[in-house]
């Protein structure tokens, strides 16, 4: 932390990411810390593959994350405590360096794998669907016995697509119509012809949360969506159809 202050404080809150990094890897190594800088983390699951890179990790125990940001906010904690979960680390900091005076906050976690699988699936998806819904079914609950919950969502969403893709892209522009009217399309995680799957991490408002689905559901030619939510170590499918 002397050291951040210190290159907050001579090189000033303007520069680039990637100069703070470059130059408190640099400052710790020389004072006699082990740093390494843009450590790979692969994820796998089947053929799905992905990668992460840790900003800074000291002594192969704790991780930096370096930000030139207005201020910190959630998403950069959630970004963290997903790099802990992956590593099997508990502890790391966010360095803010945009401000005016140098932004940091501990962020720590003690959820081991063995916890983050134990999770309980909740089905109340529709039954007369049987076939792409239980291969959506079974790729998730896979997926989850492998990696467990509690990790960044947009990882799960991404594995999906990849594990449900077969000739054509799962993912795939819908039109939306008011009145009849073709406004524009979105891209939408497509199931089959008439139906799709939405993930969410929605802790507290679940009701208001279905409710924006259904709306936009309802401007839609689909049938049904899909809802996969992910609350801690509950995971919910419901089915929502017109």
């Amino acid at each position: 932390m002397r050291h951040a202050f210190n290159i907050h404080n001579s090189l000033g809150r303007f520069l680039d990411e990637s100069l703070y990094q470059n130059e408190l890897c640099e400052c710790c190594l020389r004072s006699g810390i082990d740093v390494r800088r843009e450590v790979e983390i692969r994820v796998f699951h089947g053929e799905f593959k992905k990668s992460y890179f840790i900003d800074l990790l000291v002594e192969d125990s704790f991780i930096y994350e370096l930000k030139a940001a207005v201020n910190l906010n959630a998403s950069h904690e959630r970004q963290l405590i997903h790099y802990l979960l992956l590593t099997g680390l508990s502890h790391g900091k966010l360095l803010n360096f945009r401000p005016r005076s140098l932004e940091s906050q501990f962020v720590s976690t003690r959820l081991s794998h063995g916890e983050r699988t134990a999770f309980q699936f909740s089905d109340e998806s529709s039954r007369d669907q049987a076939s792409p819904i239980d291969r959506l079914k079974e790729t998730l609950c896979a997926l989850l016995g492998d990696w467990g919950t509690f990790l960044e969502i947009s990882l799960y969403r991404e594995a999906l697509l990849f594990l449900m893709a077969d000739e054509t892209d799962p993912l795939r522009n819908i039109d939306i119509s008011v009145d009849g009217r073709i406004i524009g399309s979105q891209k939408m995680c497509m199931l089959s012809s008439d139906s799709a799957w939405h993930l969410s991490a929605t802790k507290h408002h679940h009701r208001s949360h279905e409710t924006h689905i259904r709306r936009l559901l309802s401007h839609t030619h689909l049938k049904s969506i899909h809802w996969i939510n992910f609350n801690n170590h509950q995971v919910t499918l419901r089915t929502l159809e017109k």
